[in-house]
């Protein structure tokens, strides 16, 4: 997610989170990219650039049991609040 979020980020879209909330270091803004375009924030990812972002600006609200909180809420750009769930086949 953070790689299409990244790529989303740079080309003026946006990425959608899903309902698992993110963790909270993707929502500040990438500034410890070395000359080899790698960071210590994110070090499983390469080609990064000083002032990207892993933001997923879409985010997904279902209920407070998702990592729903609120530093997730105020880094998004659009909100998502799912207000139903109907059953899932296959589950009680």
């Amino acid at each position: 997610h953070e790689t299409l979020a990244i790529a989303a980020n740079r080309i003026g879209g946006k990425s959608n989170s899903g309902e698992g909330g993110e963790d909270v270091v993707r929502g500040r803004t990438i500034l410890d990219v070395d000359d080899k375009g790698r960071s210590p924030t994110f070090p499983h990812l390469a080609g990064l650039k000083n002032g990207d972002s892993a933001n997923s600006f879409i985010h997904q609200v279902a209920s407070g049991r998702f990592g729903v909180t609120p530093e997730f809420l105020v880094t998004a750009k659009q909100l998502e609040i799912k207000m139903a769930q109907g059953a899932k086949p296959g589950e009680g």
